[in-house]
């Protein structure tokens, strides 16, 4: 008998992977063998069965499951199996999911409520830089023939406005097609196609707002599964390297490997952790301090909390306060240039025209 084709991997959305993530971690907790659990045709979303049935098939034929998860159909992001192998190797599985839950969770609520908070602002631009094409390729024409009709010098910015009004036609569609490139590139837009979660949260950092939050989000991650794995005796190396490759950072990774080969090495941890860069500096020194008191597991936990904590917090800050800021400053900046360039030239025209009747 043939086997089945292995459909071709592609990225998952974060709401599928959240899904499938909740689907495992119930029948781990409940002690029931994922190869009898999965795929249930009434408890699994539509477009989920495809992977949990070869998710299911993986398991029936003895794989483990991090090496069933990779070949389900479905391109999981690296955090996600590192979180899995991590739980494996800890025997703290279902612990390892939570955490997984919890960072894919805080990832999905950042993304909507940026796409939230950019509704408004987005419309109220999109309004005003329709006037503006309107003013530079009607109105303005209109000026410089009327001034041209009265012998008048247009002003240094109706000539400044020239240029762009003669090329209107060139870059006026071409403005909101790259605004629109660059929110896909974002993932501010949802597309047919999902974005890697660690793609993501690297595009993300480029926003004013979200670079802390992406932050703390991979820190909570990284504190929460180091602390599980050192509980679970497993060694400090290769913990360190287990819960960078979590965080969906690949500079935190990197430094964790680095870190990890120094202290294979025989290095102190507290010099190991100086060539770090990316790890938050009180992260470090709590690093070292609770290997020191030999309590890194309590602390790291203790850590990973306030991390969470500091992200919920900053998300819920930002759900509040972002449209307000996006709508005064997109909405009244556009606002205000449209103005100035309506206004300013209309009364520059009025006084040239008036100037010509006198003489």
């Amino acid at each position: 008998m043939s086997e089945p084709e292995v459909p071709k991997a592609a990225p998952i959305s974060l709401e599928d992977l959240i899904a499938l993530n909740e689907e495992i971690a119930a029948l781990v907790r409940a002690g029931i063998p994922l190869e009898v659990g999965l795929g249930d045709a009434h408890s699994t979303p539509k477009n989920l069965r495809a992977i949990t049935d070869r998710l299911r098939l993986e398991m029936e034929r003895g794989g483990s499951l991090p090496g069933a998860l990779r070949k389900c159909g479905a391109e999981l992001p690296p955090s996600y199996l590192a979180l899995v192998e991590a739980g494996l190797k800890s025997n703290r599985l279902s612990d390892a999911l939570v955490s997984a839950a919890a960072f894919a969770r805080s990832l999905l609520e950042m993304q909507q409520s940026l796409r939230s908070a950019l509704i408004y602002p987005v419309l109220v631009l999109c309004v005003a830089y329709g006037f503006f094409l309107l003013l530079l390729g009607d109105l303005l024409p209109r000026m410089i023939h009327m001034l041209a009709q009265a012998r008048a010098t247009p002003d240094a910015l109706v000539r400044a406005l020239q240029f762009p009004s003669h090329t209107v036609a060139y870059w006026g569609p071409a403005v909101p097609v790259c605004a629109l490139v660059a929110a896909i590139w974002m993932g501010l837009v949802p597309l047919a196609a999902p974005q890697r979660p660690a793609v993501m949260l690297s595009r993300l950092r480029f926003l004013p707002w979200t670079g802390r939050i992406v932050g703390d989000v991979q820190s909570a991650s990284f504190c929460h599964l180091l602390g599980l794995l050192v509980d679970r005796e497993v060694p400090l190396p290769e913990a360190l390297e287990l819960s960078g490759s979590a965080s969906a950072d690949d500079t935190l990774a990197r430094e964790c490997r680095q870190i990890a080969g120094d202290l294979r090495q025989g290095l102190p941890l507290k010099q190991a952790l100086q060539t770090s860069r990316r790890l938050p500096a009180f992260t470090r020194w709590m690093l070292a301090a609770g290997q020191t008191q030999g309590a890194l597991p309590a602390v790291m936990a203790t850590l990973g909390d306030v991390y969470r904590l500091r992200a919920g917090s900053r998300i819920a800050l930002f759900r509040m306060s972002a449209p307000l800021i996006l709508t005064v400053v997109l909405g009244g900046g556009a606002v205000a240039a449209y103005a100035l360039l309506l206004f300013v030239p209309m009364r520059n025209l009025l006084l040239e025209l008036s100037k010509a009747s006198l003489n």
